[in-house]
């Protein structure tokens, strides 16, 4: 779940309390979400400082010594910081912790993960990024660029937001979200979208990337979302897990539609009255 605001908040959250730290001792206990392998992973953390917490898009890493620590928070992937007498999040969660960081000043960095979905690495290069479009909240976006591939895309509007190619950082929260704040139905080719509403809906995704930031990430009924003190989000969508609820522009009931099948389907979030078909 955790999209850019969530990933930011936890970066601007770790970066006070990584940076400069050594790793004494490091557990890894899942092997399929552990990359390259358990046993490198923990040669090439131990003992090794962090230098810098960073983030792109949804990816966030720490630079080390020699190369870099990765992490892929998935659905429910979650990075906590614990001291003795202190545990947060709450230690009922002991049974999904895959990996434990022992830290110079006492503190323990633990990554729990109760879907298994998201993963930890380590990594000579940033290589993956080469692959990833530019970042929202960087110099390197550009809207104009990303409305002309939308208007020449036959691809709806809301699978194009989420091609990670792109533009780097939007999941389901944040197109939904764009896509209502412009009026644009989710499920519209952008080739079939008007030029104004394209120029509204790229125009919306930095402002309200960073409104979220400043509310520490997205509240959501199902708590999916908390940060590395066990904190939810103050940010409240407007489309997205919101189904039968009053649209907040025209009070109509908002639905949910499905773009795509089996195991690549994504649901969306729209109002029928302000984001016609």
């Amino acid at each position: 779940m955790p999209e850019l605001p969530e990933v930011e908040t936890i970066r601007r959250q770790l970066s006070p309390h990584l940076t400069g730290r050594r790793i004494l001792r490091t557990e890894a206990h899942l092997a399929r979400r552990t990359f390259p392998d358990v046993d490198t992973f923990v040669a090439q953390t131990e003992g090794r400082h962090l230098l810098a917490v960073m983030r792109h898009g949804k990816q966030l890493y720490v630079a080390l010594e020699t190369g870099y620590l990765l992490v892929h928070l998935g659905m429910t992937g979650r990075l906590s910081l614990e001291r003795d007498g202190h545990v947060a999040p709450p230690s009922s969660w002991t049974r999904h912790r895959h990996a434990v960081l022992h830290l110079d000043d006492g503190s323990r960095l633990v990554f729990t993960d109760p879907r298994t979905f998201g993963a930890l690495g380590v990594s000579e290069t940033l290589d993956f990024l080469t692959g990833m479009g530019p970042d929202p909240l960087t110099v390197e976006f550009a809207p104009d660029r990303l409305v002309n591939r939308l208007r020449s895309s036959r691809t709806a509007v809301k699978s194009a937001l989420l091609n990670q190619g792109w533009v780097a950082g939007l999941g389901n929260i944040y197109a939904d979200e764009v896509c209502w704040l412009a009026g644009v139905h989710p499920a519209r080719p952008g080739d079939r979208t008007s030029l104004p509403r394209l120029r509204a809906l790229v125009g919306h995704i930095e402002p309200v990337l960073t409104r979220a930031i400043e509310a520490a990430g997205a509240t959501l009924k199902d708590g999916g979302y908390q940060d590395l003190f066990g904190q939810e989000g103050r940010y409240h969508p407007h489309a997205y897990g919101r189904t039968g609820e009053p649209c907040e522009r025209c009070g109509t009931a908002l639905r949910r539609g499905v773009l795509g099948q089996s195991r690549s389907a994504r649901s969306y979030h729209y109002c029928p009255r302000c984001q016609k078909a």
